[in-house]
């Protein structure tokens, strides 16, 4: 038997003749099905060969269906936010220079509301991420507070 998939348990299920077929062999009742009908639930791994229900069934295909760990600057963000910035150096360092060139354009002076604006999109805490991309060399102020740049350089 191949891999059972989630998509293909489903569509089973949503005929009304599958499940209620499913639910007889649930509770151990007789099938009373047609040979079709029996290897359509086996097909999508509702039934075993022995057409016996298996009670692992759901555990595996959800935990193949689970979203893996996410790696690198991905592991900060959620639903595409972030929370806060990491305390570490190297993963404060890796986000910022992240957020620094997807949000920021290159060679472009931004008022302070057009850089709020652009970090508001991946957080609610505006002013501490843009300070920390100020301090971390990521974000150039201007000394008298009309305008930013993205620097060249970073941390």
């Amino acid at each position: 038997m191949t891999k059972p998939s989630w998509q293909k348990i489903l569509s089973t299920l949503a005929g009304e003749r599958s499940r209620e077929l499913y639910a007889r062999a649930v509770l151990g009742q007789p099938l009373d099905a047609t040979p079709k009908e029996v290897q359509r639930l086996r097909d999508a791994g509702l039934l075993t060969d022995g057409d016996d229900v298996d009670g692992e069934l759901f555990k595996v295909v959800l935990a193949a269906a689970a979203p893996g760990t996410p790696k690198g600057v991905d592991r900060f963000f959620r639903n595409g936010r972030i929370d806060g910035l990491p305390r570490a150096g190297q993963d404060r360092a890796d986000l910022l220079s992240h957020l620094a060139e997807r949000l920021l354009p290159a060679d472009e002076e931004l008022t302070e509301p057009e850089v709020n604006r652009l970090l508001a999109t991946v957080t609610h805490d505006i002013p501490t991420l843009r300070r920390a991309l100020v301090d971390h060399g990521y974000l150039e102020r201007h000394p008298d507070g009309t305008g930013y740049r993205r620097a060249t350089g970073g941390s």
